[in-house]
């Protein structure tokens, strides 16, 4: 008999340490089944989502530039990913796919339950930080500052944040400086959502204004290719509490699996695997 295939859809999808971590799962629990990347070019979108039906796939994660644009491939849509208009994980359920957005929740239970998060900023407002930010208040954030620079839509965007977070969020312009300094004192995490210092050693932030930071303040940087961004150097020559993009990734390939197999993950194992194939 075939095993059943999952896997990832992503232009590009050959840097994904995805198909690490989920077939280590599938193998600790005898689950006959494989996964693996499918690297989709753009123009072929719809003949190869047609192909996935075809190969009766039981699952896949949903990576960029496709998460917004597979909805229209799928029978339904949970909640949350309406909310979002985006969608990371789908599950083949009889004949029908459903699909659901595992970005947030795979976010914040990346961070320890100890954290302090009552004032939160996130330099960003791309798909990744929306789901931080859709998801926030149900882990206890009170206060969400989001710093972007100024946009032509900014006021419509400004609505699109406060009402995906269910109120407690406010968009901010990057470029005011002062502000920015103020609401860095009373920061509890610090959390960076862009590209930037992904390929370069750039940073949003100077060290001038990491050194702002309170001492508890926990700096993130979504960004896991690069395993130490500037940010995250200054913010260690702080003695500040940092973390990349690499527990977020764990998190929500945990709970992808979960939602496939109904079947507890493995974190540490999934962490294990993920950090020997970063080496």
């Amino acid at each position: 008999m075939t095993p059943t295939v999952y896997g990832l859809i992503a232009h590009p999808a050959g840097h994904s340490l995805s198909p690490k971590m989920q077939n280590a799962m599938m193998k600790q629990y005898q689950i006959d089944a494989h996964y693996h990347a499918f690297d989709i070019a753009e123009s072929d979108f719809e003949t190869a989502i047609a192909g996935l039906r075809v190969l009766n796939v039981g699952g896949f994660n949903v990576s960029t530039p496709y998460k917004q644009k597979i909805i229209t491939q799928l029978d339904e849509i949970s909640p949350l990913a309406q909310r979002l208009q985006a969608v990371n994980t789908v599950k083949q359920v009889g004949n029908r796919w459903i699909g659901i957005n595992t970005d947030g929740d795979g976010f914040w239970k990346s961070i320890s339950e100890h954290q302090r998060k009552q004032n939160v900023i996130i330099l960003g407002t791309g798909g990744a930080a929306r789901a931080v930010i859709a998801q926030a208040k149900t882990y206890g954030v009170q206060h969400l500052m989001v710093f972007n620079r100024y946009h032509n839509d900014w006021v419509k965007r400004q609505d699109a944040i406060e009402t995906l977070s269910d109120g407690i969020a406010s968009l901010e312009n990057l470029d005011n400086i002062e502000q920015l300094n103020q609401k860095l004192k009373q920061a509890d995490i610090l959390i960076n959502a862009t590209t930037v210092g992904m390929d370069d050693d750039q940073s949003l932030l100077s060290k001038q204004q990491v050194q702002q930071l309170p001492q508890h303040c926990m700096v993130i940087d979504m960004i896991y290719r690069n395993h130490y961004t500037t940010l995250l150097k200054d913010a260690n020559q702080r003695g500040l509490n940092i973390q990349n993009g690499l527990p977020m990734l764990v998190q929500q390939g945990a709970l992808s699996f979960e939602y496939w197999f109904d079947k507890q993950a493995n974190i540490d194992m999934m962490t294990a695997v993920i950090e020997e194939n970063k080496k």
